[in-house]
């Protein structure tokens, strides 16, 4: 009876498990990242680079690194067809945060990768960008640029919930089944 009860335990804490472990899979915040906001424009328009928290320090500045289309003419703050690296843009840190919208040209096209790093730190912070004509109103969520987005929506997991508590309940009317059939034989 005591290996049953074990069993049972051990079941229902894999059942557990596996229904937390989309959860803690969506926990983690990549640091090296620069949120993009929008995180898909139309050629032409900006998009800001945000960091959570304070990366860099104090008010250092940062270069920019930009990978693209047409990367070139690619601006802060305003505008200016083959894959180029723009290094020349720099920004200033306020406080270790960055927040910097670049403007894109008329002529840009594809996804830009973009490599912010600290000039006296080092510390380097990545995000991406995708510039396309059917890009005039973003309807998807800002970019992290860093990890891949894996494991299940928060919304999605309702079912999830409910499949598992009701595994838990058959579970417990299983054992609880089997304890009073013992008890029967026991004292008939």
């Amino acid at each position: 009876m005591k290996i049953t009860i074990l069993r049972a335990a051990a079941a229902i804490s894999l059942a557990a498990a596996a229904l937390l472990a989309p959860t803690a899979a969506n926990a983690y915040v990549d640091p090296s990242v620069a949120v993009a906001t929008p995180s898909s424009i139309a050629p032409g328009q900006s998009s800001t680079f945000t960091t959570n928290g304070a990366p860099f320090t104090g008010d250092e500045e940062v270069l920019i690194s930009i990978t693209g289309e047409n990367a070139s003419g690619v601006t802060l703050g305003m505008v200016k067809a083959i894959v180029q690296t723009n290094t020349t843009l720099r920004a200033h840190a306020k406080a270790g945060a960055l927040a910097v919208p670049i403007t894109f040209p008329a002529n840009a096209s594809g996804t830009y990768a973009l490599t912010f790093t600290g000039a006296t730190s080092g510390t380097v912070v990545r995000s991406q960008v995708t510039v396309s004509s059917a890009s005039a109103s973003p309807s998807t969520p800002p970019s992290t640029g860093g990890l891949a987005k894996t494991g299940i929506d928060g919304g999605a997991t309702t079912g999830l919930w409910i499949a598992g508590g009701a595994l838990v309940v058959a579970g417990a009317a299983v054992g609880a089944g089997a304890v009073l059939r013992r008890r029967q034989r026991v004292t008939a």
